[in-house]
């Protein structure tokens, strides 16, 4: 028996034509979903208890949202005809710093050769005594591998999650102006509304944001949002309410990027100042620090590095990072807060000297001693640590009887690192920036090649001090 199909061939053709469009539009979102969480390059760690800030690729400017926005602000930009910086510091520094190769060839050595062994582009680490005001710096490789641009004590990285207690402490300066309640419901600095709908009775607080535990998880969402850079507001992605877990704000912990970008929003409503603006007047000027949180904001952007993933591929160029801008509209941005800080290791030992030192340094009171203790109030369990507000503890795990502070960041192949003493009026620690290093994580969430580098610091601190004369002292 024959059928005739003639008459039907083109409405066929056109169904399955139609029909493969939907089924590749369909699989779009899940491509950079999976694609976020797998691409080797990009995500941070199989293990959810280590990942740090995701990655966000380079992005065009925002466009305008629906809704109300609040008007664009102008940000303050530094004053290039200012004399009063040289080399990217507003000095005097009450600083000694002292590089390391000058003072301990063993320590030298040995640190050359992990950098080495890791196979690592760049190796940017400093070793500090806060109360002594002494600066132990170590530099290695390059900061551009294109152009042979070696690093050096001031040369800028974005060291992604570390931007966190940076961020922290810009909020606690709202606490001690009494701008900002940790434990008020955040719907009263955001404008509209911020609810689990599977726990309606409940309020999230700023404080479950800086301690992950607001339940406002990392989801697909978020995501694509961010790394596709589509025009959805945060609000929408709240009020949509795909970015909540079924567990009671407050009850469970678990790393949230999202939480502290929304924390960056309240910063900037409670502040009304964008975040960078903002943390240059409280935190970065004050202690004359060249950091921003907008590269283009730096007063020396020639020292930016590039960021090489661990096959020596080049993620982010130096051009690139500086097309890097904010909105301009207060609580809008989703790519800042949690990642996008650009600073040198030297200045953020320096910031970890001014809490060690009970929120003042170079007589410039940034924090009070109440904020400090809370930021350190350790009082979450994580997976593997003990958190803070942005802070981590953990005892015993890297040194046998010791405890410390510290945090990690890792993306696009650049991996950081904080280390500090406890107790914290000790005042001594190792912050570690490392670009395109072969490494992994430590069980409790430490970065490998970093751990490894502070342990070579930490196993002959003293001889640090050893025959330390003016000499060896850099001008």
């Amino acid at each position: 028996m024959n059928f005739s199909i003639r008459n039907k061939d083109g409405k066929a053709g056109v169904v399955i034509i139609i029909l493969a469009i939907t089924i590749i539009i369909a699989l779009i979102p899940w491509y950079f979903i999976i694609s976020s969480y797998f691409n080797p390059d990009e995500s941070e760690s199989s293990d959810r208890a280590a990942v740090e800030e995701s990655t966000e690729p380079e992005y065009d400017e925002p466009e305008d949202e629906p809704g109300d926005e609040p008007d664009p602000i102008d940000e303050i930009e530094p004053d290039d005809d200012d004399d009063s910086y040289e080399d990217g510091h507003a000095f005097p520094l009450e600083d000694s710093i002292v590089q390391i190769r000058n003072i301990n060839n063993e320590m030298f050595a040995s640190l050359n050769d992990l950098s080495s062994e890791y196979d690592a582009i760049a190796v940017s680490l400093v070793a500090f005594d806060g109360n002594e005001g002494r600066y132990f710096t170590y530099e290695y490789g390059h900061a551009d591998f294109e152009t042979g641009r070696l690093v050096n004590a001031d040369t800028k990285f974005r060291v992604a999650s570390l931007a966190k207690l940076t961020t922290v402490i810009c909020a606690m300066v709202l606490v001690d102006d009494g701008l900002l309640d940790l434990d008020a419901d955040i719907s009263v600095y955001l404008g509209y509304d911020v609810l689990n709908n599977n726990f309606p009775g409940t309020e999230i607080t700023t404080r479950m944001l800086m301690q992950h535990t607001s339940s406002i998880f990392d989801s697909g969402a978020f995501q694509i949002s961010r790394d596709r850079n589509t025009s959805e507001s945060m609000r929408v992605l709240l009020e949509r309410g795909s970015s909540f877990r079924r567990t009671r704000p407050g009850s469970h912990f678990e790393y949230s990027n999202f939480g502290y970008a929304i924390l960056g929003a309240i910063i900037e409503n409670a502040s009304g100042r964008v975040l960078d603006t903002f943390a240059r007047e409280v935190l970065f000027q004050p202690l004359g620090l060249d950091a921003s949180y907008i590269p283009d904001s730096l007063h020396n952007k020639d020292n930016i590095a590039a960021i090489y993933n661990e096959r020596h591929v080049l993620t982010r160029s130096v051009e690139a990072q500086l097309e890097i801008t904010g909105s301009g509209r207060l609580g809008h941005d989703l790519h800042i807060a949690q990642g996008s800080l650009y600073i040198s290791a030297i200045d953020y030992a320096r910031i970890l000297s001014m809490l060690g030192n009970g929120g003042i340094l170079h007589e410039a009171r940034i924090l009070s001693e109440e904020s400090v203790r809370e930021i350190h109030n350790t009082s979450v369990v994580g997976a593997a640590y003990e958190q803070g507000l942005s802070t981590r503890f953990s005892f015993g795990d890297f040194r046998s009887n010791e405890g410390f502070f510290w945090h990690t960041g890792s993306a696009y192949g650049l991996f950081s690192q904080y280390m500090q003493a406890v107790p914290l009026s000790e005042n001594r620690g190792v912050v570690i920036v490392t670009t395109g290093a072969t490494t992994g994580r430590e069980l409790n969430g430490m970065v490998t090649v970093c751990t490894e580098l502070a342990s070579i610091i930490w196993d002959d601190w003293d001889t640090l001090f050893v025959g330390l004369d003016a000499d060896d002292v850099d001008e």
